[in-house]
């Protein structure tokens, strides 16, 4: 499975969080392993969590919302 098919299962049914519950977080590890393995840069993974958002979030505080994910994609990546 591509790591692209992974992404909405790193993300809060609820909240959209990236990678905030324990089994999320597992989840977003192996995305973030597949992508590397597919020779995917940060920056492809950036595009994945900002596209989940862009779907799933729909309040005025969305840029807050997608840096905040980034930002813990960020963390998990390196």
């Amino acid at each position: 499975m591509s790591w692209k098919n992974l992404m909405s299962r790193c993300f809060g049914e609820a909240d959209a969080k990236f990678a905030l519950h324990a089994a999320d977080e597992a989840r977003a590890k192996e995305a973030i392993k597949e992508a590397k393995a597919e020779g995917a840069s940060f920056e492809d993974f950036e595009k994945e969590v900002l596209w989940h958002c862009y779907q799933k979030v729909k309040h005025d505080k969305f840029l807050e919302h997608v840096d905040e994910q980034v930002k813990v994609a960020k963390k998990l990546w390196h």
